[in-house]
Formats: C-alpha cells, structure tokens, sequence
C-alpha cells in the first residue's frame, strides 16, 4: 500500500530537487549541455514550459523534437501555433506532413483540446499559452493527462512571478548575440541553472 507521501509524489503534486534513476524515457533536446542539465533530455511522459521572451525564439528547439516524434511514428499536434505551418519547410527537414496536425480555436478550446491529445498515444503536444490561460489548476490537469505516457510542451511568455506550477521543466528561452539562451527555472534533475547556451 502506498503511503501518502508516495501518492503524491506520483501526482507529481511534490517535486523532487534531486532524481536518479528515473523511469522516464527521455528525447534528446539536440543540445548536449541541455541534455546534461535536464538529466538525458526532455522527460517522457512529462509536461514542459517553455517560457519565450521573444517570438519565434522556440524554433531551435522545436526542430529536434518533431524530428524525433516522427522518427518514431509520432503525430505532432500543434495547438495555437503562432503561425501556420510551411509544407515546403516540413519536407525540407524531411518530416512527414501527415503526422502534423494544426488545431486553431479558441483559448477555452485550445486547453480541452490539449488534454485530449495529452489522452492519447503515440503523440506529442505543442500548445501556445498565455501565462493568465494556463491556470495552475489547467496544468496539474495536463500533467495528470502525459501521465498515460505522453509528453507536451506549453509555449508560453515568460511568467511575471514564479508561481508553482506542476511541470516536469520550466526554462525560459532568450536571444543573445551569440545566438539562444536558456534558464531552467525548474528541473527534474536538479536545482535551476541559468545562461546555458544552445551550440
């Protein structure tokens, strides 16, 4: 029987400062530092917050993932991207159009419809959020749905206070001269880092 404490920590409601060990499947970020820092990659299944500081800055990110999510036959649900998606670009990074699905609706829409994909196999979440439409209350939700084995990624502006929120990974991604930047606000391998660059 489980003890309170292990419940819990299963819901994901405490948060560890040190794992080893774990269970999750990771994906690789595309970036051996961040890699490192996030203790193998981006946690399957697992809920991630990329906090954006200027429009767009997410691409570098983004590319590795899909390409990673089809490689293994994965469809990509893209839920409020900020812009449509290029054919052309797809098959230029030799993705497959077919395993990527746009969702464009409303905000109230946007967060049931995440949670549905977040529901299913074989699927990786993309949702552009604002900070004020992902309650706390709608992540622990999201987080409880990756809990059947999948993993989403919450795009979102960087947030005014650092209140909890119940995410595997919060990292705040920012442009510099020497190209993109990363804060990790919350790990799952450890106590937040600031300033790792993504080369």
């Amino acid at each position: 029987m489980q003890t309170k404490l292990q419940t819990l920590i299963k819901q994901g409601l405490i948060w560890h400062g040190q794992v080893e060990g774990s269970q999750d499947t990771t994906l690789s970020t595309g970036f051996p530092a961040l890699d490192k820092a996030l203790g193998g990659g981006w946690q399957s299944p697992g809920l991630h917050e990329w906090q954006l500081q200027t429009p767009f800055s997410e691409q570098a990110l983004l590319l590795p993932l899909i390409q990673q999510a089809v490689q293994q036959n994965h469809s990509v649900f893209w839920i409020n991207p900020p812009a449509w998606l290029s054919a052309a670009g797809l098959h230029y990074y030799g993705l497959s159009e077919s395993m990527q699905v746009v969702i464009q609706t409303s905000v109230d829409k946007a967060a049931w419809a995440f949670e549905q994909v977040l529901q299913t196999k074989n699927a990786v979440a993309l949702g552009w959020f604002g900070q004020k439409n992902a309650s706390a209350h709608c992540v622990r939700r999201w987080y409880k749905a990756t809990q059947t084995g999948q993993m989403g990624v919450v795009l979102s502006e960087p947030a005014l206070t650092e209140e909890a929120r119940a995410y595997s990974n919060r990292l705040r991604l920012k442009l510099s001269d020497t190209g993109v930047r990363v804060d990790l606000l919350k790990r799952k391998a450890g106590w937040p880092l600031e300033n790792i660059g993504l080369n």
